[in-house]
């Protein structure tokens, strides 16, 4: 077959491709029955959040997709293999890293004298553990689980993070960004850069290396995920003007390119554990 030729020879562009038309299309409605900004305010509408989270769907959808229809029973396998994989020793410990470097910018901005309502965070703990599991069962499948292995084949491990966190914090992210954002006017633009883009490179960057010194657990990149949902959603602050949300979303995404930056250069795995697998039979 002449696609699944193309797709063997481009298979991180098929999973662009795949991810980047699901989601949009099916988010697409949401510019007609969603309200941007205000789509996470009272009970959204069935229809809002059955479009939600089946767009949330793209990434897991093509990289299972894309591992069947390239490789097969095999590739399944091999998926299903690294999803089992707990053994990561010490680096359990790495679910901790983006949790803790939330948690400075309600410290920091509580320390400048702003108010932080703790209350309403501990509020917040189930709504975000659920929506956490669902963003990491949903989108890791496809991120480190079909693009990143796909893109270490031929780039560097700090080339294929930044890509990776180009597509899922960039493209597809910020297409989403919006009916979080969309509120904000003239702000939209560089808040979408920094919480898209920003930050979700700087995350890319230590998934990467978990996964590299993991043997590329499925697992733990689920769980990593969670993390990142879970904590982005629990330190939610309320902000006094747009002027004040900039300044402190630049500081939250300065302080985890910071720790990012760190995890990376401390964490460089031996020459051995630079090969990772990829999904199906070809790796």
């Amino acid at each position: 077959m002449a696609i699944k030729a193309w797709a063997l020879k481009h298979p991180v562009a098929a999973y662009i491709a795949l991810t980047l038309g699901w989601s949009w299309i099916v988010w697409l409605p949401l510019f007609f029955i969603a309200e941007p900004g205000r789509i996470f305010e009272g009970a959204p509408s069935p229809a809002v959040l059955s479009l939600m989270f089946a767009g949330l769907l793209g990434p897991a959808l093509a990289g299972a997709g894309l591992t069947a229809f390239l490789y097969g029973r095999r590739g399944l396998a091999a998926l299903g293999a690294r999803l089992r994989d707990a053994r990561a020793g010490w680096w359990w410990l790495a679910l901790l890293v983006i949790p803790l470097t939330y948690a400075l910018l309600p410290l920091l901005r509580w320390m400048a004298g702003h108010p932080v309502d703790a209350g309403a965070m501990l509020a917040r703990l189930g709504p975000a553990l659920a929506i956490g599991i669902f963003a990491g069962l949903a989108e890791e499948p496809g991120w480190r689980g079909f693009l990143l292995p796909h893109l270490l084949k031929r780039r560097p491990p700090l080339v294929a993070a930044l890509l990776v966190g180009l597509v899922w914090g960039g493209l597809w992210h910020g297409y989403a960004n919006y009916f979080g954002l969309g509120d904000r006017g003239w702000a939209f633009m560089p808040l979408n850069l920094l919480q898209g883009l920003g930050l979700l490179t700087a995350w890319s960057l230590i998934l990467t290396r978990v996964y590299q010194h993991t043997r590329g657990s499925l697992l733990l990149s689920i769980l990593m995920h969670v993390s990142i949902s879970f904590s982005a959603f629990v330190t939610g602050l309320t902000y006094r003007s747009l002027g004040d949300e900039l300044t402190w979303t630049a500081i939250q995404v300065g302080l985890a390119w910071l720790v990012a930056l760190g995890f990376w250069l401390a964490t460089r795995p031996a020459a051995a554990a630079q090969a990772t697998p990829v999904p199906g039979p070809a790796g």
